[in-house]
């Protein structure tokens, strides 16, 4: 029986491992083609050899010529893809006094203009197809800033921002754009955190599995659903952030920062 994206192609970024990985087999599962990105060639061809719908694509998306000769080669060989998933990121664990610009930069070239970079290159073809689905990973911190995450902060609110200049000008396009946000996940992404500074007090009451982020992917994939938050820890945060958000300041202070005592 075909699954939901039978014949659809389907782009993710940062597919070589955490989210992106769990979501290329997914939507490989229910039918798509999946065009899948990162850096590292080699995990890649592994991800690849689990299914004959995954297709190894390697790119950078910090580079924008790298991008840029990556649609070209997605466009010349594959067309329009029909679900674009701006996944790549990375994490920064720095006090805004301990974050300098070239921290803040790298952030922002990966998790924002990655973005960019990502969505851009399709968009004509989707709207002259007039049918198209981009879905960006974003964070419950792209929601309401946390203690010692700046950069990642900043660079995930931007998505929010440009998923609101996106939908009015995809008004009745046929174009849809999505929004997803995580709280903590159980993946490669925790590990590989930069840091700068005394680290995080770390608490987390509970992550999400690589998987179950990738589920709510292919979910929002298929619908026209503009924005979930995965957790209720998040949907709790982001609803006292709006009502009380001096509260949300004194409660994320005490529970993330590090006193002196502790250190």
């Amino acid at each position: 029986m075909p699954g939901r994206f039978h014949g659809k192609l389907v782009l993710i970024t940062g597919a070589s491992q955490g989210i992106g990985l769990a979501a290329a087999r997914m939507f490989a599962a229910e039918g798509g083609t999946v065009l899948a990105l990162a850096r590292s060639f080699a995990k890649l061809q592994e991800l690849a050899a689990s299914s004959p719908r995954i297709v190894p694509v390697q790119a950078d998306v910090a580079d924008s010529a790298s991008m840029e000769a990556m649609a070209a080669r997605v466009l010349g060989e594959r067309g329009v893809p029909d679900v674009v998933i701006a996944n790549a990121g990375i994490g920064l664990d720095a006090r805004f006094q301990d974050t300098s610009d070239v921290a803040m930069r790298e952030i922002l070239e990966v998790n924002t203009l990655g973005v960019l970079r990502t969505v851009r290159p399709f968009l004509a073809g989707m709207l002259a197809r007039r049918s198209g689905r981009i879905l960006l990973v974003s964070s419950v911190v792209g929601k309401r800033g946390i203690p010692h995450y700046t950069a990642y902060c900043a660079s995930k609110f931007a998505l929010h921002g440009m998923a609101d200049c996106l939908r009015p000008e995809l008004y009745r396009s046929g174009v849809t754009v999505g929004i997803v946000c995580p709280s903590s996940t159980t993946t490669e992404f925790q590990a590989n955190i930069r840091s700068a500074g005394p680290s995080q007090n770390k608490k987390r009451i509970k992550r999400h599995s690589a998987e179950s982020v990738a589920a709510a992917l292919v979910s929002m994939a298929g619908s026209t659903r503009r924005e979930r938050i995965l957790s209720l820890e998040g949907k709790a945060m982001a609803v006292v952030n709006t009502l009380a958000p001096g509260l949300m300041d004194l409660v994320l202070g005490r529970v993330f920062m590090r006193r002196t005592a502790d250190r």
